[in-house]
């Protein structure tokens, strides 16, 4: 797809038909809860999944080769629903086909401001009548279950048109054998529809009304008319003449009657007809705008790198907007990759961006983790431990992976989790949240760690046979991310039943428990090479035997296409930023010379066959001083899905990467750091970049940071007073003091440490 470059807006200024599932991806407009792909809306020709609702799933049978105990039986998995901005055209008896006849015009522009997307054609029919279309489609972040889309066909020399809303609906279907998403009933008369659908195993209903308004100019003389399973409204155009249908669309999903899920889906058209369309607009576009006061990040000097971080921003908020009751999925609403489960990766990655710009969307994620803890309780029982062991991957809260060894193995999830708790109090000063449901994840989550770690004769803590985020080492002892987090975790469930004592009387938490707690946390093992000087990624694996990259695979093919896992688990061969991931996540826990040798020794070995690997990595290479390679795969992580560089974008963006853009800037070049509520900046810019603004929240108080080559200028935006520290300086801003400047020194570049071979960034 051919791709402009403008600072506020992803235009697609001509077509590719063969390209239509990555576009969809990448043009899809969302809220977190509802999410409409960028297909066109005539569906000719047809791109799978136009419209996702975050709740509609189905569970799928797992078929075992070899079941054994503890296996989950069955996964969930996102079920497209009917698309509400659908529209079959008639031009003169003659489809409207962007394959056939002559395509004189296309383009489609997603305004980044506005989560607005737009699309002008002008089509000549194989029989010679020419039409222009306009249409205009969003998702309101304000309601979530609303959907607002215009559909114009201008005939410059007259001509006959027929436009049928929802074309989806095939009517009432029979066929419930098997897993899937049937049509329940159907109703559609003059200028409105509607239409009930059911998920048949995991029996999840979804309605869909809709309102269509119709206008006219010039001469044009338009009446509904029966079509098969709905209405369509034909006009016959003069010269210059044109038609426009105006929808309205809400869906409404749930366990519950057809009738009941009809009349909540009409009561949100009739507030929204109530409040009409200027209004319903305008509402959308004042969230978006307070959310660009908060996200915004400017980039001055390289300008493909400003496009594709504002893009990430929207995609980040498209996903999260409106999550309440359901959790970040991996792809967003933008594509049915990884069947729409949420993984490690929405605490990982995307909340520490939503604690700072969308900080309501991070609080509702969390909710709905403390939601399904006794899914967690009870999945820890099954695997004969105490405590909440959270899922690898999941729709409902229960574990949906049946590979264990990548998934129930991945125990740092829980700690993810928790921290993410953690974090996101430090950042908003959200006390009542802590208290709401921190509580209850902290003390779960260390009474698993508890259940699941041991101490050997000499006291030190261990966590064996676990797999960490490097999914090309799996069922390890002792993997030092894992065991950072966890430690972590403990001592934040220390401090929270110290500060909240009634809250840790109602679970059960005495001192004694606390103690052990604690005395874990101080004992937690981080193996260490001695003769290497480097922190081994788990116990033993720097004495795993090197990868010969003579073996192949060529070019960027991910190794687990082509090399057995029994392969890959022993040698030193890593899928993504692991021991790297915890010098950032735990960095004060290594010298800033033990960092710099851990780096450039995992460089080498980082085969980043995952998409949650460059922004990691441009984030210590920042701090170490590599600026150019951390310029290099802040690019990648940006351009991931924008230029498709892993060739899987048709199944989604991938959300944390998107996250992982901003992430990379905020706390690789802006150098932002947390320690409980203190935040430290040390920014520092790369040679293509000539100044960087962004804003962050600590405790509550919001901060912009305007850095630019030699200088940078902190100013406190909201709150009385925030502490901070340029870099090892400490400094404190007040409402009568408000802003500080401080001179940036010139960063010298050290010699970088090389990649696997064929595997520099791609930028």
């Amino acid at each position: 797809m051919p791709l402009t470059v403008e600072p506020w807006v992803l235009r697609e200024p001509t077509l590719d038909v063969d390209d239509l599932a990555r576009t969809a991806a990448l043009l899809t407009v969302a809220n977190g809860h509802l999410g409409v792909r960028g297909v066109l809306e005539e569906q000719r020709p047809s791109v799978p999944a136009g419209t996702l609702l975050s709740p509609v799933h189905e569970r799928y049978p797992h078929g075992y080769a070899e079941h054994a105990y503890g296996y989950p039986d069955h996964e969930d998995r996102l079920e497209p629903v009917v698309d509400a901005c659908g529209v079959a055209l008639d031009v003169d008896d003659e489809p409207f086909d962007v394959r056939t006849g002559t395509l004189e015009h296309h383009e489609r522009r997603l305004d980044l401001r506005t989560g607005v997307l737009e699309r002008e054609a002008v089509w000549t029919s194989p029989g010679g009548t020419t039409v222009e279309v306009r249409t205009r489609r969003w998702v309101s972040l304000v309601r979530r279950e609303l959907v607002v889309a215009t559909y114009e066909v201008r005939a410059p020399r007259g001509a006959r048109v027929r436009v049928r809303p929802v074309p989806g609906c095939a009517g009432p279907s029979s066929d419930a054998s098997g897993p899937g998403l049937v049509t329940e009933a159907c109703g559609h008369e003059d200028g409105a529809t509607w239409v009930a659908q059911r998920t048949v195993l995991a029996g999840v209903g979804a309605v869909l009304a809709t309102a269509h308004a119709v206008s006219a100019s010039g001469d044009a003389r338009h009446r509904w008319a029966s079509a098969p399973h709905g209405r369509a409204l034909e006009a016959d155009l003069g010269a210059g003449g044109a038609v426009r249908v105006t929808t309205h669309a809400a869906y409404a999903c749930g366990r519950r009657p057809v009738e009941n899920l009809l009349a909540d889906a009409r009561a949100v058209l009739s507030d929204a007809a109530d409040a009409g369309d200027d209004a319903l607009e305008a509402e959308h576009r004042a969230f978006l705008d307070d959310v660009w006061e908060r996200a915004d990040v400017v980039v001055e000097g390289d300008h493909e790198l400003q496009q594709a971080v504002r893009l990430a921003v929207l995609h980040t908020v498209q996903a999260a907007a409106a999550v309440e009751g359901t959790g970040l999925r991996a792809k967003g609403l933008t594509g049915t990759g990884y069947h729409g489960h949420t993984f490690w990766d929405a605490e990982s990655f995307v909340l520490p961006v939503l604690d700072h710009v969308l900080p309501t969307a991070a609080a509702a994620h969390l909710r709905w983790r403390h939601a399904t803890l006794p899914r967690a309780v009870e999945r820890a029982r099954t695997l004969g431990l105490p405590g909440a062991a959270f899922p690898w991957r999941t729709i409902t809260g229960t574990e949906c992976s049946g590979y264990w060894p990548a998934s129930t193995a991945a125990v740092h999830v829980t700690a993810d989790i928790t921290l993410a708790l953690v974090r996101h109090v430090a950042v908003t000063g959200d006390t009542e949240l802590e208290r709401e449901i921190g509580v209850d994840l902290l003390v779960h989550g260390a009474r698993f760690w508890m259940g699941r770690g041991h101490h050997d004769a000499d006291g030190a803590f261990h966590l064996h046979g676990v797999t960490g985020p490097d999914e090309y080492t799996a069922v390890v002892d002792d993997n030092t991310y894992t065991n950072l987090v966890v430690a972590r975790s403990l001592a934040a469930a220390v401090d929270v039943t110290g500060r909240r004592p009634d809250d840790a009387r109602r679970l059960g938490v005495d001192d004694a428990e606390r103690a052990r707690w604690a005395a874990a946390a101080d004992r937690v093992v981080v193996p260490y090479a001695d003769d290497l000087g480097v922190t081994e990624q788990s116990a033993g694996f720097t004495r795993h035997p090197g990868w010969d990259f003579a073996r192949g695979p060529d070019g960027w093919t991910p190794y687990e296409d082509r090399v057995h896992y029994t392969e890959l688990y022993r040698h030193q061969l890593v899928k993504q930023a692991d021991l790297v991931l915890a010098l950032v996540v735990a960095g004060d826990r290594f010298s800033t010379e033990q960092k710099r040798r851990d780096f450039a020794y995992y460089e080498p070995l980082t085969v980043r066959d995952s998409s949650l690997s460059a922004s990691v990595q441009a984030v210590v290479a920042a701090e170490l001083g590599h600026l150019t390679l951390a310029h290099a795969y802040t690019r990648e992580c940006a351009f991931l899905d924008l230029h498709d560089l892993r060739r899987e974008t048709q199944e989604g963006v991938h959300v944390a990467a998107m996250a992982g853009t901003w992430d990379a800037l905020v706390s690789g070049f802006g150098g932002l750091r947390l320690d409980g509520t203190a935040v430290r900046l040390a920014p520092r810019l790369p040679p293509g970049v000539s100044r960087l603004v962004f804003r962050v929240q600590a405790d509550g108080s919001r901060l912009e940071v305007d850095a630019r080559r030699d200088e940078v200028t902190y100013r406190l935006l909201t709150g009385d007073r925030l502490p901070l520290r340029h870099g090892d300086e400490p400094l404190v801003l007040t409402s009568a003091e408000p802003e500080v400047r401080r001179a940036l020194e010139p960063v010298a570049e050290p010699t970088p440490p090389r990649q696997p071979p064929g595997r520099e960034p791609r930028t």
